[in-house]
């Protein structure tokens, strides 16, 4: 029994060592912005989207706190405030639906040349998922020569960062 209880408070104080670990030391890239000379907004940003020179993955909470990513192919609206793109029926959708606010980070790299380092460009995008119907459906008719439809998933920018 003596054992027993001796590796019992062995283990709850190795519990708390790992419990005790810095935030930063877990997070430290989004706390920090390292690119900002390399990082896009405005319109550069979006005509790289546009070009499709960038990467751009989705992240979003399942109902359980785990984290969801997606890799999406965003259009822009042409007044910039919104982006938009398909997204087969799942996980990543009904988070937007349920949870609303999204964080895309749309990535791009230049190779390195000579003794160049390779150069990081994008941006993060935090972003709000478009619920009322009325404005889905007057988005789908002011971007359908961009190919959105009733099924396409709209999001209103929030705010546009560096990328970490």
């Amino acid at each position: 029994m003596k054992k027993i209880l001796m590796a019992l408070f062995a283990l709850a104080l190795l519990t708390v060592g790992i419990g005790a670990q810095s935030a930063d030391s877990i997070s430290k890239a989004s706390t920090t912005n390292y690119y900002t000379k390399t990082s896009l907004s405005g319109e550069d940003l979006w005509k790289a989207m546009d070009a499709y020179q960038l990467s751009v993955s989705i992240a979003t909470v399942n109902a359980d706190g785990s984290p969801n990513a997606a890799v999406v192919i965003p259009g822009v609206t042409k007044d910039r405030e919104y982006l938009f793109f398909g997204l087969a029926a799942n996980q990543t959708g009904i988070n937007m639906k349920e949870r609303k606010l999204i964080v895309l980070t749309a990535t791009g790299y230049t190779a390195p040349k000579g003794g160049q380092k390779m150069s990081y460009s994008g941006a993060r995008i935090i972003a709000e998922y478009v619920s009322d119907p009325a404005l889905q459906k007057k988005l789908v008719e002011q971007n359908k020569d961009q190919k959105a439809t009733e099924n396409t998933y709209f999001l209103k920018i929030v705010k546009v960062l560096p990328i970490g």
